[in-house]
This record gives C-alpha cells, structure tokens and sequence, in this order.
C-alpha cells in the first residue's frame, strides 16, 4: 500500500461525518463499476499523465460517479513570477513547470461535467469544481 493512503486510513473522521473511503487505481481505466462513488477528488495528480491521457482519465472520474456526484480537480499552477519559472524551470518540477492548468475547464466540460466552481490557492495550486449530470 502507497505510504500516502496509508497515512490517509490512519486518520479518523471526525464523528458526525460519513466515513471516507480511499481507493486507488489507474486514472484512465478505473476497476470500479459505473456510479460507485459520491466525490472523486484528483489532487496534483493530472500533470503526471501524458496530456493525451488526461481526457479518458476524467471520463473515467465521471464514469464512477453517481448522477450528481462531485469532482475536485487540485493541479500546480505554474508560477508567473521570474524567480518562481527560474526555479521550477531549473528542473525542480519539469511537469510543474510545463502543466496546462488553463485547460483543466475544457477538459472537464468536455467529457461532461458541469462546472460549479473554480479557482487558486496561492501561491501554486488552482482547482475545479464540477457535478455530474444528474
């Protein structure tokens, strides 16, 4: 088991929410049957597949979603400043560095889901939120 959903199962809920659940899988061919989950969360985890792989594996989200299920999608914005493109660029985050956050609407809308929020967490992140179709 990866040390991070390790880490994850460790941690209690808090009592008055519903149990989380941590699964993994392949993005882009989830072994999950259809509408099996309420959320999917994707957090820093697109900008390590090839670009052309990145539209099946949220058709995949979609797919395993419930008919109103939720979506977050969290991704490394790649830095604006000189300093921050000279570090990053410097090898630090190659896939970082190169990531088309400016896509992730389109990608999104594109395999169906309806867009319900977006937005940045400075300095590095941005995300998107999206529902199923019911």
């Amino acid at each position: 088991m990866p040390p991070v959903l390790a880490y994850a199962r460790s941690r209690r809920s808090r009592p008055d929410s519903a149990p989380c659940v941590y699964r993994e899988g392949i993005a882009e061919s989830l072994d999950f049957p259809d509408a099996s989950f309420d959320t999917v969360v994707t957090s820093l985890m697109l900008h390590h597949l090839p670009e052309e792989l990145r539209p099946a594996a949220l058709r995949e989200m979609y797919r395993v979603l419930r008919p109103g299920g939720r979506l977050l999608v969290v991704e490394f914005r790649p830095p604006k400043s000189r300093i921050g493109r000279r570090l990053v660029h410097g090898g630090v985050a190659h896939a970082m560095a190169h990531n088309r956050v400016d896509l992730l609407e389109t990608l999104v809308t594109d395999v169906g889901f309806e867009l319900n929020g977006r937005g940045a967490v400075r300095p590095w992140l941005t995300y998107v939120r999206a529902r199923r179709r019911r």
